[in-house]
Order: structure tokens, then C-alpha cells, then sequence
């Protein structure tokens, strides 16, 4: 280690990344929602053609998730994620101004696909690269500094459309990839190889840090098996909420408050990160991991038997928000505590595999469900979701304990 203090080397990683994930999220991410229907008025394409290619970029994200994890593990990963914002910026850009309904299509799954290069993942494991020591107060500070990404490009987003085209804010976008981002990536990895970031060579020696609590055998092999579920559990939850939260909260009878108890889940989860940021440390990521995956279903319930109840949907908000907040930061520090950071990416991209395609797949699943069954009914499925996840995580529990 270098004989810079730890704090000061965390802040040197946590904010470059922190800010290169809010930059990140929120071009690619949450701007898609706001442009939707002016891209929809100025091509003639239906919403619903719109977010099918939006869902078609994550599974094209999903096939290149393996292949971005091997990436991660054989080059410095800030490396890799500055080629991302690059071809990020350089795919924004062409989507501008290329114009024709197929070259729409074909630039919006693109854009999804490159992303697995610049999002959460890819930062997790080049913080785990660079702050080995110190990995989960890293991924906890960026998960929290990117946690004001659709607080800021939400709003960002509608101020802009009302001044310019899509074409246009999406220029706009590109340039802050490749202003902003690529450079600071660059920062990161001239930093690291002079000595003044991070470790020289940390993973040059074998250590327990970087084998992980799980020796292999059979145990790593259940223990692997259970975190699929738990992760593939917890996209399906989020991805369902997320798109149906506003038609779910109306069905309920929430009515015009639906918005404003909706909004309240951002809060909740940057309060969630504050408070693992702050004293996180005291307890083991397995036991966040089930307080985080816990928090969700209770939230369910609270809203499926509480609504309309103002105070019940409010609980709901706020519960959900600050697990859905921890959950992001489980995602980057369990598979890292149990398995180890050598062979981190290649990990990772497996996990970042099924959680696509998981995510890809709930919103049209439920959609399905609310058609045939109804509210309640979806509801209920995924509280299923949400119950199957935190028991997959009491078995790694059970199983790492033993160990």
C-alpha cells in the first residue's frame, strides 16, 4: 500500500466513479423514460415498439455481459469502462443523427449493450481492483453518489426537450460521456499505474481477500447456485416494480398521490446507502444481504393489505426504497466477500447474465399477470419473488456459517 491514508484513496475512487455511474445511468438510462414519447411523436414508432427495443438492449447487454466480465479481469477495468464511454459517446452521437426507423432500432439496442461496460458492474469490480482493502466502503460511496442519477436526469432531461429535439439531447448526452466520463476512467488508470490510486498490483499475492471466505468444493459450488436465485429473485422485483409502480399505486386507489408516494422510494434509497456508508461495516454483508432482500416483500405486504391507506403506501415507499438501495451495494460486495476479487469479472458478468435477462423479462410478465388476474395477483407474484430471494439468501447464510 501506498502511504496515502485510506479514507483519501477511497475518496479518489469513489468520487470519479461515482460521478461516471450518475453521468452513466442517467444519458442512457433514465433519459430513455422522459424521451419516449417525443421520440414517439417524431418517429411515428408506438411506445410500445419504443421500449421493446429498450428491452431488446438488455438482452443484447445480457449476451455481452460474459464477454464484458472477461474483459474487467483481464485489463484494468477503468481501462475497459473508458473504451465503454467511448463507444457510449460514439453510439449517442451516430443515434442523433443517423436518421431512418431501423437506425433508431438498431442504435437503441447498441446503446443498451455497451452499457454493461460503464454501469454498476464494471465499477464494482474496478473498485474492488483498485480498493481491494477497502472495497465495500468504495461500492457503497458510488452506489451512493449515483443514487441522485434520476433525481438529476429526470428533470435534466424533461428541462432540455422542452428547449431542443431528442436528437439533440442526446448529442448533449454524448458529449458528457466523452467529456466526462472517458477521462475520468482515464484518471483512474494513470493514477493507479503512478502509485497515487490505489494499489501497485494488488492482486499480485494470493491472499484470503482475494480467495474469498468459500474454499472451492461443493459449498462455493451451492453457495454460487443460491446467489443466481437471490440476484435473478431481486432483478424480477425491481424491474416489475419499477415500470408498473405508478399503474399499480392508481389500481390500489392511490389516485394523484400514486406520483408522490412514488417519488419518496429515490429518498429512501439514498438513505439506505447512508446508512451502510456510515456504519455498515459493523455487520456482516450477508446480514445486509437479507435485511436488504427482507425490506422488499415486507414493503409488498405493507401496500397489498394497507392500500388505499395514505400511511400504509408511504411504509411501502419508504421500505422499498431503502432495501432496493442496499440491494445494489449486496450485488457488488457479497460475490466479492464469498468467492474473492481473482476471477471478480468473469463473476460478475455471469451474475450480470441472468439478472438482464431476468429484468428484461419482469415488466412483460407482469403486465401479463395484472391483464389476467389483475392487481392483487401481480402483486402477490412478486411478493413470491421477493420471499424466494430472501430464502436463497438464508441458505448462503446457513451454508457460509458452516463454514
Amino acid at each position: 500500500m501506498n502511504a496515502h491514508s485510506p479514507q483519501r484513496l477511497s475518496l479518489s475512487v469513489i468520487v470519479p466513479l461515482g460521478i461516471t455511474q450518475t453521468i452513466g445511468y442517467g444519458t442512457v438510462y433514465y433519459a430513455y423514460a422522459v424521451l419516449a414519447g417525443p421520440i414517439s411523436a417524431d418517429t411515428g414508432l408506438s411506445l410500445s415498439t419504443i421500449y421493446g427495443c429498450f428491452s431488446l438492449g438488455l438482452l443484447a447487454g445480457a449476451c455481452v455481459a460474459l464477454f464484458a466480465g472477461r474483459l474487467l479481469d483481464r485489463f484494468h477495468p477503468a481501462s475497459v469502462m473508458s473504451a465503454g464511454s467511448l463507444a457510449t459517446a460514439l453510439l449517442l452521437g451516430l443515434w442523433a443523427i443517423v436518421p431512418g426507423i431501423v437506425a433508431f432500432a438498431t442504435f437503441a439496442v447498441l446503446v443498451q449493450a455497451v452499457s454493461v461496460l460503464i454501469f454498476y458492474e464494471a465499477a464494482f469490480v474496478a473498485a474492488a481492483r483498485l480498493e481491494p482493502a477497502n472495497a465495500r466502503r468504495t461500492i457503497t460511496g458510488i452506489t451512493l453518489i449515483a443514487g441522485f442519477s434520476s433525481t438529476i436526469f429526470w428533470p435534466m432531461t424533461a428541462w432540455l426537450i422542452e428547449h431542443m429535439g431528442w436528437r439533440e439531447v442526446y448529442l448533449v448526452y454524448a458529449a458528457m460521456n466523452l467529456i466526462v466520463c472517458a477521462p475520468l476512467h482515464l484518471y483512474l488508470v494513470r493514477g493507479a499505474e503512478r502509485g497515487r490510486i490505489g494499489q501497485v498490483n494488488p492482486l499480485a499475492e494470493t491472499s484470503a481477500s482475494d480467495r474469498g471466505q468459500l474454499s472451492p468444493g461443493r459449498t462455493r459450488r451451492l453457495v454460487y447456485v443460491l446467489m443466481q436465485v437471490a440476484f435473478a429473485a431481486n432483478a424480477y422485483v425491481i424491474g416489475a416494480v419499477h415500470l408498473h409502480l405508478i399503474g399499480i399505486l392508481g389500481a390500489l386507489g392511490l389516485g394523484f398521490a400514486a406520483a408522490s408516494v412514488g417519488a419518496l422510494i429515490g429518498p429512501a434509497q439514498v438513505a439506505g446507502r447512508v446508512i451502510e456508508f456510515v456504519g455498515g461495516g459493523r455487520f456482516s454483508i450477508v446480514s445486509v444481504s437479507i435485511v436488504a432482500a427482507g425490506l422488499l416483500p415486507v414493503a409488498l405486504l405493507i401496500l397489498l393489505f394497507g392500500a388505499p391507506g395514505l400511511a400504509a403506501a408511504i411504509a411501502f415507499a419508504v421500505l422499498f426504497g431503502v432495501g432496493q438501495g442496499l440491494s445494489y451495494i449486496v450485488r457488488g460486495v457479497l460475490p466479492l466477500a464469498m468467492f474473492g476479487a481473482t476471477g471478480y469479472g468473469a463473476l460478475t458478468g455471469k451474475f450480470n447474465l441472468v439478472r438482464l435477462l431476468i429484468s428484461a423479462g419482469a415488466p412483460f410478465l407482469t403486465a401479463v399477470i395484472i391483464e389476467r388476474g389483475g392487481t392483487t395477483a401481480a402483486l402477490a407474484s412478486i411478493v413470491v419473488a421477493a420471499t424466494i430471494g430472501v430464502a436463497a439468501l438464508v441458505g448462503i447464510a446457513i451454508r457460509a456459517g458452516r463454514t
